[in-house]
């Protein structure tokens, strides 16, 4: 009988603890609403004037006495004037008999100058008139300041003396003899300083030729660089800064170089993609580089002359780009036969105040939807436990607790931007490496990026809000589109967590794809299981995200490849000669994933430390004889990233 009361009083206070439990488990949970404050994206720049000219745009250019005055000249040969009160009707139509002319107004605003490989022609800005005429010119022309001589690159530098437009004399050919062997030499393009101290032309031979003005004498001879011995027919545009303070040589397919003047120092080198145009502001602060190719870093780029830091961006397909002379207004002429006119704040060049290697967190959320309660810490305590994450794999190899920065608000909190599905366009992205994370895990995000071979990035994505009943991507809602010149990193709000953001940021942002990496499928890797490689830490050393404040200055690389036999086996030894003046930090070996399609996926193969050389050979032993393509990659001293892929082909029998 005891024994039964003890069992029926075990049986019931395992009911009560059983009770109890379901209770504190089942009850409705009390959520803590705390106050969730938002940083707010800006706007990208929008044009204050649209002007329909028709054909493609060339070339523009603003009257230098006149900011309401501007010149485009399409891809027929048209030129015309426009004022930018009426944006319906030109001033002036002149008629170049050539493709794609060049137009240049002369120091006083009376003359323009309409130029082709087979002729020039000067025009009379108040009349219409055609003044006169002169053979033709291989590239850019330009003005003594005062107006009195007109410089036309061909087989030599000619000089005009243009003061009577109804009688040019020929006073001069520039001096040049080019090295023996060099046939191809002649001018392209040219400027004549602010100052009227020095004459610059750019020669088919990759040299540029400096000449005193005034004695005719030539002063300097500035070399090409590594990569526009390979591209120096495609010099495009040479140019003074307003300021007398720099030389900017650019190349079409290459990069931009400046030189200090009158040192003739090398100043600084910008590698952007193609580079159709360049401009200086008034004040010589800013350049603005165009470019005409959806592929290859698209659109207009401003930064600063000093250092080449980004200020920002203009996502416009574009020949030509002209400030006003005030400097308040840039206009570009566009692939699509628009003129647009994009006014700037005061002291923009001001702006450039923070690294743009940081990491910035966007929130987005779909229609009629509100944050998620907490989302803001939630995302703060997931960046801040990856960094720490970054931290301790840094430390483990000696390389101390270096790791990357993320964007901060006032208070130390990680800045989150919210974006909602009714701000549907004209969001600037900037820069910079986005995580963007989406309140809604069915809703269908989308982004393509696009490589040239100077690692510049160009994304645009699109991003579809869910619709309860749809199926269709293309009618969840409306979409959100940006444009964003770094790296875009999604995930959702519902499963976002530490240990597939660090893999996603080590993937995408710091550029280390499949390295010694064995995935568990969808990505799911504990952080306690992905254990960094020295290769991975000794690249991520000198990442820009774990060094800021680095130059934004990039010297062009040159990386060259040859193969052959080790022995008689199948082995070949890949030799890469490989030379960077701002010091090569570390390369890297990748191979084909699926040999089928060798020119898709990579998978890592080795790295080897070159310890900031200049110049180095280096070796890579492969023993698979059906690899015939091979990607070499490598970070130099300040962080820049260069790559190139090669292709074997078989030899014939």
């Amino acid at each position: 009988m005891k024994n039964k009361k003890i069992t029926l009083l075990f049986v019931i206070l395992a009911i009560v603890i059983v009770g109890i439990v379901s209770y504190l488990t089942l009850r409705p949970q009390h959520q803590e609403f705390l106050p969730q404050t938002f940083a707010q994206l800006p706007e990208k720049p929008k044009p204050i004037a649209k002007f329909h000219n028709g054909p493609s745009i060339k070339s523009v250019a603003f009257s230098p006495v006149d900011s309401s005055i501007i010149a485009t000249a399409d891809q027929y040969g048209t030129v015309k004037l426009w004022n930018t009160n009426d944006s319906n009707n030109p001033v002036r139509i002149f008629s170049h008999p050539a493709l794609s002319t060049l137009i240049t107004f002369s120091p006083s605003g009376k003359l323009l100058v309409s130029s082709d490989f087979s002729k020039v022609i000067l025009w009379d800005v108040a009349t219409g008139k055609k003044l006169n005429s002169l053979n033709g010119s291989s590239g850019q022309i330009a003005f003594s300041p005062d107006g009195n001589i007109l410089a036309i690159p061909k087989a030599h530098v000619k000089l005009w003396d243009i003061r009577d437009p109804d009688n040019l004399t020929e006073i001069g050919i520039l001096p040049y003899e080019p090295p023996e062997g060099i046939h191809n030499w002649g001018a392209r393009a040219l400027d004549i300083s602010p100052d009227g101290k020095w004459i610059a032309s750019a020669h088919n031979n990759g040299t540029v030729n400096v000449w005193d003005f005034q004695s005719k004498q030539l002063v300097k001879t500035l070399e090409p660089t590594l990569e526009l011995k390979t591209s120096h027919e495609r010099i495009e545009t040479i140019k003074f800064s307003p300021d007398n303070r720099y030389l900017a040589i650019c190349a079409y397919s290459a990069n931009c170089i400046l030189w200090t003047v009158p040192e003739w120092k090398h100043h600084g080198e910008i590698n952007r993609g193609l580079i159709a145009g360049l401009a200086f502001s008034p004040d010589g602060k800013m350049c603005a580089f165009a470019n005409p190719s959806p592929i290859m870093g698209k659109g207009i780029e401003l930064r600063l002359a000093a250092n080449g830091a980004p200020i920002t961006s203009l996502p416009i397909e574009t020949w030509g780009v002209a400030f006003s002379y005030n400097g308040e207004m840039l206009a570009t002429g566009g692939e699509d036969g628009f003129l647009r006119l994009w006014r700037f704040k005061p002291n923009i060049s001001e702006l450039v105040t923070t690294s743009f290697d940081v990491i910035k967190i966007m929130y987005i959320i779909g229609p009629g939807e509100n944050p998620q309660n907490g989302i803001s810490s939630k995302l703060d305590r997931m960046i801040r436990e990856v960094q720490k994450y970054y931290a301790d794999e840094m430390e483990r190899h000696g390389f101390g607790r270096k790791t990357f920065t993320f964007e901060t608000d006032e208070n130390g909190k990680a800045k989150i931007y919210l974006i909602k599905a009714e701000q549907t366009k004209n969001l600037d992205f900037s820069n910079v490496t986005w995580l963007a994370v989406s309140n809604d895990y069915n809703s269908f995000f989308n982004f393509s990026r696009q490589n040239n071979f100077a690692g510049y990035r160009y994304n645009t994505f699109e991003y579809y809000p869910w619709i309860r009943g749809t199926t269709s991507n293309k009618i969840r809602g409306k979409k959100i589109e940006g444009v964003n010149y770094g790296q875009l990193i999604y995930a959702s709000a519902r499963t976002v967590n530490h240990d597939t953001v660090a893999y996603e940021l080590l993937r995408s942002a710091f550029n280390l794809p499949n390295v010694d990496r064995k995935l568990v499928p969808n990505f799911l890797t504990r952080i306690n299981a992905m254990k960094l490689s020295k290769c991975e830490v000794e690249w991520l050393n000198k990442s820009r995200f774990f060094n800021p404040n680095q130059p934004f200055f990039d010297k062009r690389p040159k990386i060259e490849m040859k193969v052959s036999q080790v022995d008689t086996s199948d082995s070949r030894l890949f030799q890469f000669s490989i030379a960077d003046m701002d010091g090569i930090h570390q390369v890297q070996l990748f191979v084909p994933i699926d040999i089928k399609n060798q020119r898709w996926r990579k998978k890592f193969y080795e790295c080897q430390a070159l310890e900031g050389k200049d110049k180095a050979t280096v070796e890579f032993e492969i023993s698979d004889p059906e690899i015939k393509t091979v990607a070499l990659r490598m970070i130099d001293m300040h962080g820049n990233i260069a790559s190139r892929e090669f292709h074997i082909k078989d030899k014939e029998p």
